[in-house]
Protein backbone atom coordinates (compact mmCIF):
# COMPACT_ATOMS: atom_id res chain seq x y z
CA UNK A 1 0.00 0.00 0.00
CA UNK A 2 1.39 3.48 -1.04
CA UNK A 3 1.00 6.90 1.44
CA UNK A 4 0.90 10.44 0.88
CA UNK A 5 1.41 11.57 4.16
CA UNK A 6 -0.27 15.25 5.18
CA UNK A 7 0.45 16.97 8.94
CA UNK A 8 -2.10 16.73 11.71
CA UNK A 9 -2.50 19.94 12.24
CA UNK A 10 -4.13 20.75 8.62
CA UNK A 11 -6.20 17.36 9.04
CA UNK A 12 -7.36 18.24 12.42
CA UNK A 13 -8.19 21.65 11.57
CA UNK A 14 -10.35 20.21 8.13
CA UNK A 15 -12.19 17.67 10.61
CA UNK A 16 -13.03 20.14 13.23
CA UNK A 17 -14.21 22.92 10.40
CA UNK A 18 -16.57 19.82 9.36
CA UNK A 19 -17.87 19.27 12.96
CA UNK A 20 -16.10 16.28 13.95
CA UNK A 21 -13.00 17.66 15.93
CA UNK A 22 -10.48 14.86 16.02
CA UNK A 23 -9.50 15.17 19.25
CA UNK A 24 -9.34 12.15 22.47
CA UNK A 25 -9.04 12.54 26.07
CA UNK A 26 -5.98 11.48 28.00
CA UNK A 27 -6.89 12.26 31.75
CA UNK A 28 -7.80 16.03 31.85
CA UNK A 29 -6.08 16.81 27.98
CA UNK A 30 -7.54 16.85 24.88
CA UNK A 31 -4.94 15.00 22.74
CA UNK A 32 -4.80 15.57 18.79
CA UNK A 33 -5.59 11.69 17.97
CA UNK A 34 -5.04 11.66 14.40
CA UNK A 35 -1.39 12.12 14.17
CA UNK A 36 -0.17 12.57 10.78
CA UNK A 37 -2.76 11.89 8.39
CA UNK A 38 -2.30 9.49 5.51
CA UNK A 39 -4.58 9.13 1.99
CA UNK A 40 -4.81 5.94 1.74
CA UNK A 41 -4.24 4.06 -2.08
CA UNK A 42 -5.94 1.09 -3.42
CA UNK A 43 -4.84 -2.09 -4.92
CA UNK A 44 -3.95 -0.20 -7.89
CA UNK A 45 -1.86 2.68 -6.22
CA UNK A 46 -4.74 5.20 -7.09
CA UNK A 47 -5.96 7.57 -3.61
CA UNK A 48 -8.95 6.61 -2.33
CA UNK A 49 -10.87 9.01 -0.14
CA UNK A 50 -9.97 7.45 2.96
CA UNK A 51 -7.21 8.85 5.83
CA UNK A 52 -5.54 6.98 8.25
CA UNK A 53 -4.00 8.86 11.44
CA UNK A 54 -2.85 6.48 14.66
CA UNK A 55 -5.23 3.27 13.87
CA UNK A 56 -8.11 5.52 13.10
CA UNK A 57 -9.99 6.01 9.62
CA UNK A 58 -11.75 8.17 8.04
CA UNK A 59 -13.47 9.18 4.22
CA UNK A 60 -12.69 12.76 4.03
CA UNK A 61 -12.01 12.85 0.13
CA UNK A 62 -10.45 15.66 -1.76
CA UNK A 63 -13.37 18.60 -1.90
CA UNK A 64 -14.07 22.08 -2.33
CA UNK A 65 -14.62 24.50 0.30
CA UNK A 66 -18.35 24.68 1.07
CA UNK A 67 -18.47 20.83 1.42
CA UNK A 68 -18.40 19.25 4.40
CA UNK A 69 -17.26 15.38 3.94
CA UNK A 70 -15.65 13.72 7.02
CA UNK A 71 -16.78 10.76 8.59
CA UNK A 72 -15.22 7.83 10.69
CA UNK A 73 -15.25 4.39 10.11
CA UNK A 74 -14.97 1.77 12.72
CA UNK A 75 -12.43 -0.92 11.29
CA UNK A 76 -9.57 -2.98 12.07
CA UNK A 77 -6.69 -1.47 10.00
CA UNK A 78 -4.59 -4.84 10.06
CA UNK A 79 -7.29 -6.51 7.75
CA UNK A 80 -8.67 -3.73 6.52
CA UNK A 81 -8.55 -3.71 2.33
CA UNK A 82 -9.23 -0.40 0.27
CA UNK A 83 -11.01 -1.76 -3.00
CA UNK A 84 -11.76 2.05 -4.57
CA UNK A 85 -12.01 6.02 -4.17
CA UNK A 86 -15.57 5.34 -2.21
CA UNK A 87 -15.40 1.85 -0.81
CA UNK A 88 -13.36 -0.21 2.16
CA UNK A 89 -13.75 -3.59 4.00
CA UNK A 90 -12.21 -5.52 6.58
CA UNK A 91 -13.32 -8.98 7.77
CA UNK A 92 -16.38 -7.31 8.97
CA UNK A 93 -17.91 -4.55 7.35
CA UNK A 94 -17.81 -2.77 3.85
CA UNK A 95 -18.55 0.60 3.48
CA UNK A 96 -19.20 3.36 0.86
CA UNK A 97 -18.15 6.75 1.28
CA UNK A 98 -18.07 6.22 4.70
CA UNK A 99 -21.29 4.56 5.72
CA UNK A 100 -21.50 1.16 6.89
CA UNK A 101 -23.08 -0.94 4.32
CA UNK A 102 -25.91 -2.91 6.92
CA UNK A 103 -26.42 -6.46 6.18
CA UNK A 104 -23.70 -6.42 3.37
CA UNK A 105 -20.45 -9.05 3.76
CA UNK A 106 -17.33 -8.45 2.60
CA UNK A 107 -17.35 -11.79 1.96
CA UNK A 108 -16.58 -11.77 -2.20
CA UNK A 109 -17.08 -7.98 -2.04
CA UNK A 110 -14.86 -6.65 -4.86
CA UNK A 111 -14.30 -4.08 -7.69
CA UNK A 112 -15.49 -5.58 -11.13
CA UNK A 113 -14.40 -2.92 -13.21
CA UNK A 114 -14.58 1.02 -13.11
CA UNK A 115 -18.47 0.78 -13.65
CA UNK A 116 -19.28 -1.92 -10.62
CA UNK A 117 -18.33 -2.66 -7.39
CA UNK A 118 -20.17 -5.80 -5.25
CA UNK A 119 -20.76 -9.05 -4.41
CA UNK A 120 -23.50 -11.99 -4.40
CA UNK A 121 -25.98 -9.42 -2.18
CA UNK A 122 -25.79 -6.73 -3.87
CA UNK A 123 -24.04 -4.42 -7.23
CA UNK A 124 -22.89 -0.53 -7.13
CA UNK A 125 -22.24 1.42 -9.68
CA UNK A 126 -19.78 4.75 -9.06
CA UNK A 127 -23.26 6.51 -8.10
CA UNK A 128 -25.44 3.71 -6.15
CA UNK A 129 -27.07 0.64 -5.88
CA UNK A 130 -26.82 -0.60 -9.89
CA UNK A 131 -30.86 -2.55 -8.44
CA UNK A 132 -29.57 -5.76 -10.29
CA UNK A 133 -32.36 -8.21 -9.84
CA UNK A 134 -29.94 -11.17 -8.94
CA UNK A 135 -26.53 -10.00 -8.12
CA UNK A 136 -25.10 -13.66 -7.12
CA UNK A 137 -25.02 -14.10 -10.80
CA UNK A 138 -24.16 -10.87 -11.97
CA UNK A 139 -20.79 -10.89 -14.67
CA UNK A 140 -19.33 -8.19 -16.29
CA UNK A 141 -18.84 -7.89 -19.89
CA UNK A 142 -16.00 -5.06 -20.63
CA UNK A 143 -13.62 -3.52 -18.69
CA UNK A 144 -16.11 -0.89 -17.68
CA UNK A 145 -13.56 2.03 -18.98
CA UNK A 146 -15.71 4.37 -21.54
CA UNK A 147 -14.34 7.31 -23.37
CA UNK A 148 -14.83 10.14 -20.85
CA UNK A 149 -15.82 7.86 -17.49
CA UNK A 150 -16.95 4.66 -16.10
CA UNK A 151 -19.54 2.89 -18.52
CA UNK A 152 -20.23 -0.86 -19.24
CA UNK A 153 -22.41 -3.31 -19.82
CA UNK A 154 -23.26 -6.32 -17.26
CA UNK A 155 -25.73 -9.28 -17.07
CA UNK A 156 -27.23 -11.61 -14.52
CA UNK A 157 -29.51 -14.72 -15.16
CA UNK A 158 -32.42 -12.80 -16.44
CA UNK A 159 -31.14 -9.21 -17.61
CA UNK A 160 -28.63 -7.22 -19.21
CA UNK A 161 -27.58 -3.78 -17.68
CA UNK A 162 -25.90 -1.08 -19.15
CA UNK A 163 -24.26 2.06 -17.07
CA UNK A 164 -22.33 5.35 -18.22
CA UNK A 165 -21.45 7.98 -16.20
CA UNK A 166 -23.37 10.64 -18.13
CA UNK A 167 -26.31 9.30 -17.27
CA UNK A 168 -28.97 10.73 -14.78
CA UNK A 169 -30.09 7.44 -12.77
CA UNK A 170 -27.55 6.08 -10.87
CA UNK A 171 -28.10 2.58 -11.40
CA UNK A 172 -27.83 0.56 -14.61
CA UNK A 173 -30.45 0.44 -17.26
CA UNK A 174 -31.96 -2.75 -17.95
CA UNK A 175 -31.67 -3.95 -21.76
CA UNK A 176 -35.60 -4.33 -21.94
CA UNK A 177 -35.87 -6.26 -25.52
CA UNK A 178 -32.58 -8.38 -24.75
CA UNK A 179 -34.78 -12.23 -23.79
CA UNK A 180 -31.44 -13.84 -23.40
CA UNK A 181 -28.72 -12.20 -21.46
CA UNK A 182 -26.71 -15.67 -21.98
CA UNK A 183 -26.93 -15.09 -26.11
CA UNK A 184 -25.73 -11.28 -25.87
CA UNK A 185 -22.32 -10.46 -27.41
CA UNK A 186 -20.83 -6.97 -27.45
CA UNK A 187 -18.67 -6.38 -30.75
CA UNK A 188 -17.10 -3.22 -31.30
CA UNK A 189 -17.76 0.38 -32.27
CA UNK A 190 -20.69 0.70 -29.83
CA UNK A 191 -22.18 -2.20 -31.33
CA UNK A 192 -23.74 -5.19 -29.87
CA UNK A 193 -26.38 -8.07 -30.25
CA UNK A 194 -28.09 -11.29 -29.59
CA UNK A 195 -29.53 -13.91 -31.02
CA UNK A 196 -32.59 -12.06 -31.88
CA UNK A 197 -31.70 -8.78 -32.26
CA UNK A 198 -28.65 -5.72 -33.02
CA UNK A 199 -27.75 -2.94 -30.67
CA UNK A 200 -25.94 0.49 -31.47
CA UNK A 201 -25.77 2.33 -27.93
CA UNK A 202 -28.68 0.48 -26.73
CA UNK A 203 -30.31 0.94 -29.27
CA UNK A 204 -32.08 -1.18 -31.69
CA UNK A 205 -30.93 -1.18 -35.19
CA UNK A 206 -34.02 -2.24 -36.96
CA UNK A 207 -34.35 -5.24 -39.55
CA UNK A 208 -30.69 -6.13 -38.75
CA UNK A 209 -29.91 -9.82 -39.14
CA UNK A 210 -27.52 -10.95 -36.04
CA UNK A 211 -26.47 -14.34 -37.56
CA UNK A 212 -24.42 -12.22 -40.83
CA UNK A 213 -24.28 -8.81 -38.37
CA UNK A 214 -20.34 -7.65 -39.14
CA UNK A 215 -19.01 -4.26 -38.06
CA UNK A 216 -16.76 -2.63 -40.44
CA UNK A 217 -15.25 0.38 -39.34
CA UNK A 218 -15.57 4.15 -38.99
CA UNK A 219 -19.37 3.38 -37.59
CA UNK A 220 -20.44 1.37 -40.99
CA UNK A 221 -21.57 -2.03 -40.92
CA UNK A 222 -23.58 -4.93 -42.36
CA UNK A 223 -25.24 -7.62 -42.43
CA UNK A 224 -26.21 -10.29 -45.81
CA UNK A 225 -28.88 -8.14 -47.11
CA UNK A 226 -28.22 -4.41 -45.65
CA UNK A 227 -25.62 -1.51 -44.62
CA UNK A 228 -25.81 0.64 -41.36
CA UNK A 229 -24.36 3.51 -39.94
CA UNK A 230 -24.96 3.16 -36.33
CA UNK A 231 -28.71 2.66 -36.02
CA UNK A 232 -29.46 3.81 -39.18
CA UNK A 233 -30.02 1.91 -42.31
CA UNK A 234 -28.68 2.79 -45.63
CA UNK A 235 -29.68 3.10 -49.21
CA UNK A 236 -27.08 1.76 -51.03
CA UNK A 237 -26.01 -1.58 -52.66
CA UNK A 238 -24.63 -3.98 -49.92
CA UNK A 239 -22.21 -5.98 -52.67
CA UNK A 240 -20.50 -2.35 -53.89
CA UNK A 241 -20.31 -1.18 -50.51
CA UNK A 242 -17.00 0.25 -49.52
CA UNK A 243 -15.15 1.94 -46.52
CA UNK A 244 -13.43 4.68 -47.88
CA UNK A 245 -11.87 6.42 -44.86
CA UNK A 246 -12.17 9.62 -42.70
CA UNK A 247 -16.28 8.78 -42.47
CA UNK A 248 -16.25 8.42 -46.28
CA UNK A 249 -18.01 5.25 -47.86
CA UNK A 250 -19.45 4.58 -51.62
CA UNK A 251 -20.93 1.71 -53.48
CA UNK A 252 -19.33 3.50 -56.55
CA UNK A 253 -22.31 5.60 -57.15
CA UNK A 254 -23.69 6.74 -54.21
CA UNK A 255 -21.26 8.87 -51.72
CA UNK A 256 -21.89 8.81 -47.62
CA UNK A 257 -20.43 10.68 -44.94
CA UNK A 258 -20.95 9.25 -41.52
CA UNK A 259 -24.27 7.37 -42.70
CA UNK A 260 -25.22 10.72 -44.65
CA UNK A 261 -25.92 11.34 -48.43
CA UNK A 262 -24.22 13.34 -49.80
CA UNK A 263 -24.14 15.38 -53.57
CA UNK A 264 -21.31 13.63 -55.15
CA UNK A 265 -20.10 11.31 -57.86
CA UNK A 266 -19.27 8.25 -56.47
CA UNK A 267 -17.48 7.06 -59.54
CA UNK A 268 -15.25 10.10 -59.28
CA UNK A 269 -14.55 10.55 -56.09
CA UNK A 270 -11.03 11.00 -53.87
CA UNK A 271 -10.02 11.07 -50.60
CA UNK A 272 -7.41 14.31 -50.05
CA UNK A 273 -6.69 13.67 -46.40
CA UNK A 274 -7.61 15.54 -43.44
CA UNK A 275 -11.11 14.97 -44.02
CA UNK A 276 -10.98 16.55 -46.99
CA UNK A 277 -12.63 14.75 -50.59
CA UNK A 278 -13.45 15.82 -53.89
CA UNK A 279 -15.58 14.40 -57.16
CA UNK A 280 -13.47 16.43 -59.29
CA UNK A 281 -16.23 19.35 -59.63
CA UNK A 282 -16.94 19.62 -55.51
CA UNK A 283 -14.81 19.78 -52.78
CA UNK A 284 -15.86 18.42 -49.00
CA UNK A 285 -14.49 18.70 -45.74
CA UNK A 286 -15.69 16.82 -43.25
CA UNK A 287 -18.59 15.46 -45.76
CA UNK A 288 -19.50 19.21 -45.89
CA UNK A 289 -19.67 21.14 -49.61
CA UNK A 290 -16.78 23.74 -49.37
CA UNK A 291 -16.85 27.03 -51.33
CA UNK A 292 -14.21 26.16 -53.80
CA UNK A 293 -13.59 24.23 -56.79
CA UNK A 294 -10.78 21.02 -57.13
CA UNK A 295 -8.57 22.88 -59.28
CA UNK A 296 -7.78 26.00 -56.87
CA UNK A 297 -7.98 23.58 -53.65
CA UNK A 298 -4.48 23.19 -52.13
CA UNK A 299 -4.26 20.72 -49.18
CA UNK A 300 -1.77 22.03 -46.17
CA UNK A 301 -0.82 21.03 -43.31
CA UNK A 302 -2.75 20.27 -39.68
CA UNK A 303 -5.90 20.24 -41.24
CA UNK A 304 -5.79 23.18 -42.95
CA UNK A 305 -6.22 23.66 -46.55
CA UNK A 306 -6.91 26.72 -48.93
CA UNK A 307 -7.49 28.34 -52.29
CA UNK A 308 -6.33 31.39 -54.06
CA UNK A 309 -9.24 33.67 -51.44
CA UNK A 310 -9.84 31.35 -48.96
CA UNK A 311 -8.32 29.52 -45.75
CA UNK A 312 -10.03 26.09 -44.17
CA UNK A 313 -9.88 23.99 -41.39
CA UNK A 314 -11.54 20.50 -41.91
CA UNK A 315 -15.46 22.08 -42.41
CA UNK A 316 -15.05 25.40 -41.57
CA UNK A 317 -14.31 29.08 -43.60
CA UNK A 318 -11.87 30.88 -41.86
CA UNK A 319 -12.02 34.45 -41.36
CA UNK A 320 -8.30 35.05 -41.83
CA UNK A 321 -5.66 37.06 -44.56
CA UNK A 322 -5.26 34.56 -47.12
CA UNK A 323 -2.43 36.27 -48.26
CA UNK A 324 -0.21 36.27 -45.32
CA UNK A 325 -1.42 33.26 -43.96
CA UNK A 326 1.03 30.42 -42.74
CA UNK A 327 0.52 26.96 -40.66
CA UNK A 328 3.14 26.77 -37.64
CA UNK A 329 2.65 23.61 -35.78
CA UNK A 330 0.53 21.51 -33.75
CA UNK A 331 -2.73 23.22 -35.12
CA UNK A 332 -0.81 26.85 -34.95
CA UNK A 333 -1.23 28.95 -37.41
CA UNK A 334 -1.30 33.30 -37.95
CA UNK A 335 -1.73 35.70 -40.52
CA UNK A 336 -0.85 39.60 -40.41
CA UNK A 337 -3.79 40.16 -38.08
CA UNK A 338 -4.71 36.84 -36.27
CA UNK A 339 -3.09 33.92 -34.10
CA UNK A 340 -5.51 30.98 -35.47
CA UNK A 341 -5.78 27.34 -33.41
CA UNK A 342 -7.60 25.06 -36.13
CA UNK A 343 -10.72 26.93 -35.45
CA UNK A 344 -10.47 29.72 -33.09
CA UNK A 345 -9.37 33.07 -34.61
CA UNK A 346 -7.86 35.30 -32.16
CA UNK A 347 -7.00 38.94 -33.19
CA UNK A 348 -3.42 39.73 -32.17
CA UNK A 349 -4.11 43.31 -30.94
CA UNK A 350 -6.20 41.74 -28.64
CA UNK A 351 -3.78 39.81 -27.25
CA UNK A 352 -0.92 41.67 -26.68
CA UNK A 353 -3.35 44.05 -25.04
CA UNK A 354 -4.29 41.43 -22.81
CA UNK A 355 -0.75 41.01 -21.92
CA UNK A 356 -0.18 44.96 -20.84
Amino acid sequence: MYIYWFSCEKTARLASEFGHPPIKMIGDKEVNSMGYARILKDNDGKPSGYRECDGEVAFMPKQQSYENIFRRVKIEVDTMEVLNHDFIKDKQRVYRRGVLLRGITPEGFHVFNPAYTGNHQVIYTPYGDAKIAHPEAFEVLDDGVGMYGPAGYGRDSEFVYFFTHSTETSYAVRLKTCKNPVAFTILSDGYTKDDERVYYCQVTVKRAIPQSFTVLRDGYARDDKHIFWRDQLLKTKVQDFTILGDGYASDGKKVFYNGTLLDADGAAFTLLGYSYASDGVRVFGEGELLDTTPQAFTLLSDGYACDDKHVFWRNRLLNVDRNSFKVLEDGYAEDKYHYIYRMVVTKKKDVEANHL
